[in-house]
Formats: structure tokens, sequence, C-alpha cells
């Protein structure tokens, strides 16, 4: 498992930057911000409910105490801050200036993992958080600037790359005897309820339809389903710090699902980006793979 784990932790990365696309495909079709999350936040957790009514995977039967399910349902709230905060942001400053402070939860998420397991993270990941946040600069076309930009703007999405780096920390951390199915459902229960609480009067106001159900369950499905049980089965297997790092594939994975499925234009300097963030994600897990037993003892 600890050999596959970053390939799977780097697909579930992936699949965080693929809602980025069909969010804006959504909005073309009339779609509200607040119904989109509610419905997607919701369609995760029917989706995970029925799998774990098939298997049988009753939560009550796995060990835990209504103090650990009452953890994971919280922690489950760190997703739906993601996705508020990184909405209003959006609202407020350029889609590429979001991109690169939520890629600030890289190096959030390392030092968040290092103040609960008490440990440093090592030259190599801290030499490839640096190569990651050089990368997602040249990889958002942030350069240049040429408008002013909103300080609260700033903030939202200061604050969404926080609730991202708290989701992969515990999804890591929290729940480990659970099933992951089960862990993962928690998870949503707990982003639903915040969702359904902090954009109730924009449901409860507009009219649901179709498209926004259909644009729901796909997002669901990519941002939420997938990656989150992806996070947390294979998460705890890696080394600390190298799960962040991992992460940063959502940002080369966001321009390229941008620029098949709406057009957007790419230039040489964001292919040099993402080639950047790509390296800094390879050489951590190749030193790794090639200092096993060392690690291990230690």
């Amino acid at each position: 498992m600890k050999k596959i784990a970053p390939i799977f932790v780097g697909l579930g990365a992936i699949s965080f930057g693929i809602p980025a696309s069909l969010f804006k495909i959504a909005r073309h079709q009339g779609v509200v911000n607040g119904p989109l999350l509610f419905w997607s936040f919701l369609s995760a957790v029917l989706i995970l409910g029925i799998i774990q009514i098939v298997r049988r995977k009753w939560i009550y039967r796995q060990h835990t105490s209504w103090k650990q399910v009452g953890l994971l349902i919280a922690a489950g709230t760190a997703s739906g801050f993601t996705n508020t905060f990184y909405i209003q942001a959006l609202k407020l400053i350029p889609v590429a200036v979001a991109a690169v402070m939520l890629m600030q939860a890289v190096w959030l998420s390392t030092l968040l993992g290092a103040i609960i397991h008490r440990r440093l993270t090592t030259r190599m990941q801290v030499l490839s958080i640096v190569l990651v946040l050089v990368g997602t600069v040249l990889a958002a076309g942030l350069f240049p600037i040429t408008s002013a930009l909103s300080p609260l703007g700033l903030l939202f999405s200061f604050l969404a790359a926080c609730a991202y780096a708290c989701t992969m920390q515990f999804t890591a951390s929290l729940g480990n005897n659970l099933d992951p199915l089960s862990k993962t459902l928690l998870l949503c229960i707990g982003a639903f309820l915040l969702i359904s609480f902090i954009w109730a009067p924009e449901i409860v106001t507009t009219a649901t339809t179709f498209a926004t159900v259909k644009w729901g369950v796909l997002i669901a499905v990519f941002s939420m389903v997938f990656p989150l049980v992806v996070y947390s089965i294979f998460m705890p297997y890696l080394d600390i710090g190298i799960g962040p790092i991992l992460s940063s594939l959502e940002l080369p994975a966001s321009i390229v699902v941008a620029f098949i499925l709406l057009g957007e234009t790419v230039n040489w300097l964001q292919v040099f980006g993402v080639l950047v963030i790509i390296s800094a994600v390879i050489l951590p897990n190749i030193v790794s793979m090639n200092l096993p037993h060392h690690r291990v003892k230690n």
C-alpha cells in the first residue's frame, strides 16, 4: 500500500482540479452558487450512504465512539469552508491569484502536520514546497498583475487554503480505525451541514433545476467522493509532508482541464510552471523510495 499510496493521492489531487471547470460550465447555464454547492454535498452524502448500505458497513459496528463520530463530522466542515471561502474569493480577485493563494495549503498543511505529529520536515520536502510555490505562480499566469487586488479577496482565498490544509491533515490523522468509506461519509456529512447552514437563504429562495442537480452530482464525484476516499485510504501511508506536496497537482490538472473543456489559452510560461510542480512532486517520492528502510527506522 505504501508504494502505491503516492499514485492514488496524486489522482485524488488531480480530481480536485476538475470541478473548477465544471463550476464555470454550470454557471454559464444559469446555475446559482448556493444550490450548486448544496446539491454537490448532498449528492456526495447520498452516494456514499448508498454504497455503505449495499456493503453493510455499519458505523456502530466499527469499534468507534460517538466522540470520534462527532470529531469526524466536525472535521468535514473544513471541506465546506474551503468551497465557501474560495467561491467568495473568486468574486473579488482573478482566478489566477485565487489559485496561487489556495496553493498556500501546501506549506500550511506541512506545517500543521509537523505540529500535530511533533516532527520536523526534511530538507527535501522544504525544497519541494519552495518549487511548488514557484511553479504555482508561473502555472497560474500570475504575472504581470495589471489591476489592484482586493484585500478581502486575498483574505478569503487564504482562508480557503487554511481550510484545505485542515482537510488534508484531518483525512490523514482522524478515524483511521474506521472503514475509509465510512470515514469519508462522516466527513461529507459535516461539509453538507455547514453548506446547508451558510447558504440556506440562497438555497431556499432559488428554484432547483435539472442542471443544478446534474452538475451537483458530477462535482460531488470529482471534488468529494473520489478524492476524499483515496485521501482517507492512502494519506496515512505517506511520510509527513508528502501528501501536501502531492496535493499541488490540483493546479496543473485544473489548467489542463480548463484548456480541454473551456478552450482557455495556456502559454509556455504556464507549461514550465506545471513541469516545475510535477518535478517537485516526483522528487521527494523518488528519494523516499530509494531510502525506505532508513526512513522507517527513524
